[in-house]
């Protein structure tokens, strides 16, 4: 190998190492670098679990290789190189490399050439040099990453406490906390289960729905005094939500192949206490707010006191034969929003909408949260005519709305935009219940969704 091309590759090896933002980046610009002195096919990185010692696929350390031919070849190369001084070897014309971290074996890299030649050959030649800044790189990137997990459990820990600030509906908070859980422990399925305090029974509230029941079986285990309990040899964790010696639920985590590792099991615990508080402080909010009128967030009615005035407008339309519309609304993507920003940005995003909303409207009109990102309107004394163009009105200043996000600090994102879905439909005095009157505006929002969004539709019967 003539000392340009060794130069080429070893500035392109060293630059994979520095330059790759992900793992999936960094297998390509392997490939891109031994491309240089080699037609490769393919590269792969396999690292043995340090819990489990199962050994995974560096690119997706999501999946294992319990089982299998691949796995058993990969092990029986990986045992070959104890004890011995080789830093590469040519199995089945597959060159395979050992990751060291000093001197015990983390892992294999498994290089797929196209073919063979003699002047590839020269590879294991360079093989020692080239499998220590590799090895280097794969302990950089678990070093860097366990940072980053240690950094994103106590912003876990801290968004879980902070939802209550402008939060209290369980059927809001549960669904974020499922959210949050689940991306911070991305090799498990997560679900959350609140008890029912009549039945006593657990009911699922996130996500919608679970495929392995049994697990319902370990909840009945569950007591106001339990601790963390691991089935299926760890591969089931229910860890209880506890508060005062009261068992509000239990968050699970599942994975019918991987068991969870000692840190997942302490992080999980750390975020089954603060969501235990969260939870608890959420009901007794519902209680202390019962009787409130506005919503703690947007400044208007909140969705029991929209139930109120609902009834008293249509009471008062059919009695006075007045018109009466509903305006029912969203934000579009809004779930984008938070995954993306953060939900202190949702937050924001809710009041500025809001705001918006308000000023849009006559002093008659009668806005709400109605919960979540969605808002319902009553238009008093208003035509279906006349209330398509509110909605208009409504969507065209939410769209052309700059949100000012500047106090958040998010790297290169100053203001955000967001639009509107609308669904409009009219009071009719036949109606057997006054709450049809914003169900069918929701049912015409929902076709808004479904056409493509940030677009006004009127309910027709």
């Amino acid at each position: 190998m003539d000392f340009k091309t060794f130069y080429n590759f070893m500035y392109k090896l060293t630059c994979s190492f520095e330059k790759s933002k992900c793992r999936t980046d960094f297998i390509e610009s392997l490939e891109s670098a031994f491309s240089k002195i080699l037609s490769v096919e393919k590269i792969k990185i396999y690292v043995l679990d340090e819990f489990s010692f199962v050994l995974k696929d560096f690119e997706k350390p999501w999946e294992n290789m319990s089982d299998g031919e691949e796995n058993q070849k990969i092990q029986s190369v990986l045992n070959s190189f104890v004890g011995s001084k080789e830093n590469a070897k040519l199995v089945d014309n597959i060159i395979y490399m050992p990751i060291y971290e000093e001197t015990k074996i983390l892992g294999a890299i498994k290089i797929i050439p196209d073919e063979i030649t003699d002047e590839q050959n020269e590879i294991f030649q360079i093989a020692p040099l080239v499998q220590k800044q590799i090895s280097y790189a794969v302990l950089n990137f678990k070093s860097r990453e366990k940072m980053q997990l240690n950094t994103k459990f106590y912003q876990t820990i801290r968004n879980i406490a902070k939802i209550i600030e402008t939060q209290y509906e369980l059927s809001y908070i549960l669904p974020i906390l499922g959210e949050m859980i689940d991306s911070f422990i991305y090799e498990h399925l997560i679900y959350i289960f609140i008890k029912n305090k009549n039945r006593k029974e657990f009911k699922l509230v996130w996500p919608a729905n679970i495929k392995d029941v049994k697990i319902y079986n370990y909840l009945e285990q569950l007591t106001p005094k339990s601790q963390v309990m691991l089935e299926r040899e760890g591969k089931v964790g229910i860890f209880p939500l506890l508060s005062e010696q009261k068992l509000l639920g239990a968050i699970v985590a599942y994975n019918p192949f991987d068991k969870l590792n000692e840190n997942e099991i302490n992080y999980l615990d750390e975020i089954s206490k603060q969501a235990s508080i969260t939870i608890e402080r959420a009901s007794e909010y519902m209680k202390v707010l019962k009787d409130a009128t506005l919503d703690a967030l947007t400044g208007l009615n909140n969705r029991h006191q929209f139930a109120l005035r609902l009834r008293e407008e249509t009471a008062f339309a059919k009695r006075q034969n007045k018109p009466l519309c509903c305006i029912m609304t969203d934000i579009d993507f809004f779930k984008k929003v938070n995954d993306t920003y953060g939900h202190a940005v949702g937050d924001c995003v809710l009041k500025n909408v809001a705001r918006t909303i308000k000023k849009e409207l006559r002093e008659n009109d009668i806005p709400s949260r109605y919960g979540g990102e969605e808002f319902a309107i009553l238009l008093p004394y208003t035509t279906l005519d006349e209330a398509t163009l509110v909605a208009q009105r409504l969507r065209s200043a939410i769209e052309k709305k700059k949100i000012n996000i500047e106090e958040y600090n998010i790297e290169g994102v100053k203001q955000l935009s967001v639009t509107i879905s609308v669904g409009v439909s009219l009071y009719d005095k036949t109606m057997k219940d006054p709450e049809q009157l914003y169900q069918n505006a929701d049912k015409a929002l929902y076709e808004a969704k479904e056409g493509g969004r940030n677009q006004v539709v009127v309910f027709k019967a």
